[in-house]
Order: C-alpha cells, then structure tokens, then sequence
C-alpha cells in the first residue's frame, strides 16, 4: 500500500480525496518540489527547501508549515519502506480550495498540500552513451525561475520529442538556447563548460548549481553564458541535468551530432565526480 501525505496526515493514496475547488486544480496555481532519496539522504537537501520557499513566495502562498517538509518527507520513505533503496519524493502546495476567481481568495484560505514517493529505477543510460534531443522554440511564460504546476507548453513539447524517439526537447528563445522540458543543459566548447545563466527563462536546477561547483573545483573553465542556436554546430559536447537525470549525456542536437556522437571527456569526468560524491555521503 502506498502511503502519501495530505494536509497534515498520511494515508494511504488512493483515499486521498481533492476539492474541485482547488485552485490547483482550476488554475494551476500552485508549486511542486522533486527530491531524489538515495539511499540514506535527500540529496541536497537544504538547496530544494530553500527553492522550494522562494517558490511560494514568488506566488504569494502562505504555508506556515513549509518547515515540516524535510520531516514528513523522511517519514514517507520510511513508511513507504524505500529506506535502503532509491526514490523520488513529489510534494505539491496549492493556494486551496476556494470559491472560482481569478483574484486570489481573501481572507486567504489553507493550501492544499501533497506529498508521495516512488521507488527510483535509473534510466539505463550506459556511461558514454546518451541521448538525442530536439531543438525548438521556447513557448513558456518568462518566469520558469517559479517551479510552478503550470506545465502543459512544457509537457506538449516533451510529447513531441518522445514521440519521435528522442530523450528532451531543449527551448531556444530569441535565438538563444535557454534549458529543456525538464532539464537544464550544459554545453562543452574547447574546453570550457557553458550554461544560460539564471535569469526569468530557466529553472535554477539543484543539479545544475552542483554541477556548475564540481566543474569549477575540478578546473573546468565554467561561462554562465547562453549558446546561440546558430553555434550548435561547434558543440564538442553536451548533457542535460535534472534530478532524476542526474548528468545525462546528449549525443545529437537536432540534426547536428554531438562531437562523435558519444559522451566527451568533460562529461564523462563531471558525471564521475558528481557519482563518487554521492557515494562518499551514502558511506
């Protein structure tokens, strides 16, 4: 049986019951946060709380409770029985339930918050391989830095791509490469790692922050700069970050392939470092 977590309590998911009058559910008006348990600890624990809480308040949700996140989520694994495995937890706070307006509702009411975990099973994808990607236009409003549940340009265009076989759609806008559906992406360029800086247009990924501190403690020559799409064709290497990604190698970029087609030295050495610091909390 599944255990979730609902407004206080924890029950088994499927008697977990919603209002139609969620705003969630009628607006999308509400954040999400996703943390990967690897065995023993929440990787990173602290950077997805902290976004998590800049979240809410980029929307104006007030959840006194935002501070239990980090305790409730420790009991879903241990009731869920993940304790010695991998998983993913996916929490959801929205403004509540409330009569339909489109102002928000006044006084404010209690947020509907929602919380289960899965067991995490790795992608498969065999170090020095990967994945080919699409290249289209970014649709998206201009704050992606909200990791809000507003995500259908976000999930059309991950049908897209994995309609035609492809692993990530990544967005470009006004020229520019800015991040994927749900992945932000690096880039390798004569040995130096490139990456569309925080900004209104991408989400600032947990991974990516780690990613961009092993690069630079590993020397790597690190340029929070965007790539044009026009450059594509001068990529040496590329991968996508994402939590339950981790650091995935990208072969094509559309219809340019990626150095040889396989996963590069840059990549393959930050994908290494990222793992063993992994292991070496894991114990």
């Amino acid at each position: 049986m599944n255990i979730a977590y609902f407004n206080g309590n924890f029950l088994p998911k499927d008697e977990i019951k919603i209002s139609p009058d969620d705003r969630g559910f009628l607006f999308a008006d509400g954040i999400y946060e996703v943390m990967k348990w690897t065995s023993g600890f929440f990787y990173d624990l602290e950077s997805h709380i902290i976004r998590m809480k800049r979240s809410l308040k980029e929307i104006s949700i007030n959840w006194p409770e935002e501070d239990t996140f980090s305790g409730f989520a420790h009991k879903l694994i241990e009731l869920n029985g993940l304790s010695d495995k991998q998983a993913l937890i996916y929490l959801q706070v929205t403004r509540g339930a409330a009569p339909r307006t489109h102002y928000f509702p006044g006084p404010e009411v209690t947020p509907t918050v929602y919380a289960f975990v899965r067991e995490f099973i790795p992608s498969g994808i065999l170090p020095g391989t990967g994945i080919r990607v699409m290249v289209k236009e970014d649709i998206r409003w201009s704050r992606c830095d909200i990791k809000s549940v507003a995500l259908l340009p976000n999930t059309l265009s991950f049908q897209e791509a994995h309609q035609k076989g492809l692993g990530e759609c990544i967005f470009f806008r006004n020229g520019l490469i800015t991040e994927g559906s749900h992945s932000n992406i690096f880039f390798v360029v004569d040995g130096t790692l490139f990456t569309y800086p925080e900004s209104g247009y991408i989400l600032s990924g947990v991974t990516r922050k780690n990613i961009l501190r092993i690069a630079r403690q590993a020397g790597i020559p690190v340029k929070e700069e965007p790539i044009s799409v026009n450059d594509l064709a001068t990529v040496q290497e590329a991968f996508i970050t994402n939590t339950s990604a981790e650091v995935t190698p990208v072969t094509a970029l559309g219809s340019h392939t990626v150095g040889n087609g396989t996963a590069g030295a840059v990549t393959m050495l930050i994908h290494k470092i990222f793992h063993s610091e992994i292991a070496a909390q894991r114990g």
